[in-house]
């Protein structure tokens, strides 16, 4: 009897070990399959991430001269791909005097759109002004608007004050698209700071601007950086104000250089136009890659409410 029950009980507990081992393996197998699922779905988005970079880079090594000449043999490397387009670029076009006009245009009005943000992104988180939220819904519609929009009237007026034609005159618009939008996502960040740090600070005896200017400001770093790169972004990549603003060739931008450069007697230079793409394109790569730490709680904590 006690024999029948102890081979009852090791059957059991054999079909329970086995019925335990066939579920590790079930899991273990459904982990495998959702893994390779996700590498696979994950590889075919990178392919669409990564294949318009490629096309723009094997095209400039080619001498494309429209999109109706390309075909599959162009998007791989053959002996008859050359630096040549970069060597017309840079040797045959003042692109290093497009290049230092456009740091300097975007650099200047990054600056000054970016410190007056910071001032008005504090203070409309901090103080309690009048009318404030119908101000923060009319920057939020502003934001909504193409900035192409504003070509027209910016030309008119700036006609006016004589300051087409010069970088006065394309500051100041840059300046302000800036400040609209940096105003709003460094006012959402430090809204998401605590007030503990500015009020003892007041305790500790400083001002409450110097409060604000010595605490917020860098504890607002990843924003700051992040409107900055925004507001480079603008005006580094604007073609619709600054072509119809600036006449002389001494003055061209990089996007005024792009269409100069890559216009042909019927029909865009598709080679040459990829070729200044991908040179216009080292300098944003290399703000991205130095500041990428910042963008991303740049971004998340400043969210629209």
């Amino acid at each position: 009897m006690e024999n029948k029950f102890s081979n009852k009980n090791k059957t059991v507990a054999e079909n329970s070990m086995e019925n335990v081992y066939r579920m590790n393996n079930y899991y273990r197998r459904m982990k495998i399959v959702k893994r390779v699922i996700s590498h696979i779905v994950l590889i075919i988005f990178a392919i669409f991430a990564v294949f318009p970079i490629y096309y723009v880079f094997i095209t400039s090594l080619n001498s494309i001269g429209s999109l109706a000449e390309a075909s599959l043999s162009d998007l791989l490397p053959t002996s008859h791909s050359s630096l040549a387009n970069y060597i017309n670029i840079l040797y045959h076009h003042p692109f290093f005097l497009w290049l230092k006009n456009t740091l300097i245009l975007t650099g200047v009005s990054t600056i000054i759109g970016v410190m007056l943000s910071i001032t008005s992104g504090l203070a409309l988180s901090r103080f309690n002004i009048p009318l404030k939220h119908a101000f923060l819904y009319m920057l939020l519609i502003l934001t909504l608007f193409p900035f192409t929009m504003m070509v027209i009237p910016y030309y008119f007026m700036f006609a006016q004050l004589h300051l087409l034609d010069s970088y006065i005159g394309l500051i100041i618009p840059y300046s302000a698209g800036a400040l609209i939008y940096s105003s709003y996502l460094i006012k959402n960040y430090v809204d998401n700071l605590p007030k503990d740090y500015e009020e003892a600070a007041q305790i500790d005896g400083l001002s409450r601007r110097s409060a604000l200017f010595r605490i917020l400001v860098p504890m607002s770093k990843p924003v700051i950086i992040f409107a900055m790169l925004i507001a480079f972004m603008g005006p580094y990549t604007d073609y619709a104000l600054a072509g119809q603003f600036i006449t002389s060739k001494s003055l061209y931008t990089m996007a005024i250089g792009l269409y100069y450069v890559s216009q042909g007697d019927i029909v865009i230079n598709y080679g040459t136009y990829s070729a200044f793409a991908v040179l216009m394109g080292i300098p944003i790569f290399i703000l991205f890659f130095v500041f990428q730490r910042y963008l991303v709680s740049g971004f998340s904590l400043s969210t629209y409410k």
